[in-house]
């Protein structure tokens, strides 16, 4: 995985030194632009999509594969290799999220940057800004307190991750046959499932915004949504990690019955 996290750093830096010259300022530049742009979002993309399939994959392969049975001999309990293999994919997982949310802020603010530095007019942006508006008062938080919650929602967002690919995992070794296949059909499942509950809460959510600030502006409005998504996508992502981890916990203390 360190040659993703690598190629990820190498990408945004390259990406930063392109975007802080000139080369896309002319209107024809566009022919450029839109497939470099397409061809980051896809990269970006590619390397989350590696990374945690990486990590799921190396879970059942230690685990229920032929190295479990080395694995299960070790002098440990099932659930200390469970934590163990919960927290090294946890920490790859949330450096991958770290780096690419990094990445997407740093290509932001040298496109940002040049375009301040070639006295661009804000004001021709209908977005009704005063010079005084504050960062809290468009984010919803102080810079730090904002920066703390992103730093909670990745941590937290790479636990519930990597728990809903393990959960996949131990219900696909509960078949009798064909387990590997039941364990992606699980993972599919499961993942829509949290996708229209996330989904729905986020509509709602979004409904009750706009109703509460439909005579204000637009950074009141925004500010109130980023106050109100922000603890609301932690408590999903909590909720859900809790409950994937106790199902882990009741599947891996079942007797293993290895392939």
């Amino acid at each position: 995985l360190l040659p993703i996290n690598l190629a990820i750093i190498a990408l945004t830096l390259v990406g930063c030194a392109m975007l802080s010259t000139s080369i896309f300022d002319s209107k024809e530049a566009i022919i450029f632009s839109i497939p470099l742009l397409l061809l980051y979002v896809l990269s970006i993309m590619a390397f989350s999509s590696v990374t945690i399939i990486y990590i799921y994959v190396r879970f059942y392969k230690n685990l229920y594969t032929a190295e479990g049975y080395l694995m299960h001999t070790l002098p440990v309990t099932p659930m200390q290799l469970f934590h163990s293999k919960l927290i090294v994919g946890c920490c790859w997982f949330g450096l991958n999220s770290l780096l690419t949310t990094l990445s997407v802020m740093a290509l932001g603010f040298a496109a940002g940057f040049h375009q301040a530095s070639i006295n661009m007019n804000f004001d021709t942006v209908n977005l009704n800004l005063d010079p005084s508006i504050s960062f809290a008062d468009i984010f919803g938080y102080p810079l730090p307190t904002f920066l703390l919650w992103m730093l909670a929602l990745l941590v937290l967002g790479a636990f519930s991750s990597i728990l809903m690919g393990y959960v996949s995992v131990l219900l696909g070794q509960q078949m009798e046959r064909n387990k590997l296949a039941a364990s992606i059909a699980f993972y599919f499942g499961i993942y829509m499932v949290i996708q229209v509950i996330t989904s729905v809460a986020m509509m709602v959510l979004e409904f009750i915004a706009l109703n509460d600030t439909a005579n204000e502006s637009f950074t009141a409005t925004m500010s109130d949504t980023f106050r109100m998504v922000f603890p609301l996508m932690g408590i999903i992502y909590f909720a859900v990690g809790i409950v994937f981890y106790i199902i882990c916990r009741l599947l891996m203390n079942r007797k293993v019955n290895l392939d």
